[in-house]
């Protein structure tokens, strides 16, 4: 990183995406989005009339897509432009100050927009459709509903699965699961940060790796 440090913002930026610890590993022990971390930070030490992000998201949990968001907006300044490129509406939603949408056909054309507002960029892709030109980019609007909960009768008629409590001990990591149940025609969602055992959690589920 040192070769390309341009603006004496390194140990920030570092302690901002949570790189300190990690800065004398070699690239290539690095899991995925220790490598998105790292890439986002070789942007920001450097100077530049104008930054480029290319999905600075992916690979990252909810923590920590949204200090690569407050990481970028720190780079704002009155002389500087910042371009994100990004599908994620919520780091959307806390980085953008105007957005553009994007339509067309995948390997064959595509269509820039102008600059829209935060709201009106967010529900125009949402709603396939923009209003300035008359244009209906998508058959269908993206709609968020919330899910019904199932009645007292239907959930008598549904498998249920138990799994007990569970302790999961691994070199200085350790992973304690509490009694729980799920039923058949359901999504269960596992929410938590890289490294808190979310795919331990499944292994043991699956019979794959012991308790």
């Amino acid at each position: 990183m040192d070769k390309k440090s341009e603006r004496d913002n390194q140990a920030e930026i570092c302690e901002l995406l949570d790189l300190s610890k990690i800065r004398d590993r070699s690239i290539e022990d690095l899991s995925g989005g220790e490598l998105q971390r790292f890439a986002c930070a070789m942007v920001c030490i450097q100077d530049a009339d104008i930054f480029m992000f290319d999905e600075p998201s992916s690979y990252l949990d909810v923590k920590q897509r949204l200090k690569a968001a407050v990481t970028i907006r720190s780079l704002i300044r009155p002389e500087k432009f910042i371009i994100v490129v990004e599908h994620d509406l919520s780091v959307l939603d806390y980085l953008s100050d105007f957005i553009c949408c994007l339509y067309g056909v995948p390997g064959a054309y595509g269509v820039v927009t102008m600059p829209f507002s935060v709201r009106e960029g967010i529900n125009i892709f949402l709603d396939g459709f923009v209003p300035t030109e008359n244009l209906r980019f998508r058959d269908e609007s993206l709609v968020f509903k919330v899910a019904e909960s199932a009645t007292e009768e239907e959930v008598k008629r549904m498998n249920h699965y138990e799994y007990p409590a569970m302790v999961k001990t691994m070199g200085d990591f350790r992973l304690e699961v509490h009694q729980g149940q799920f039923t058949d025609s359901e999504i269960l969602v596992l929410l938590g940060e890289n490294g808190t055992g979310k795919t331990t959690f499944i292994r043991m589920l699956a019979g794959n790796l012991p308790a």
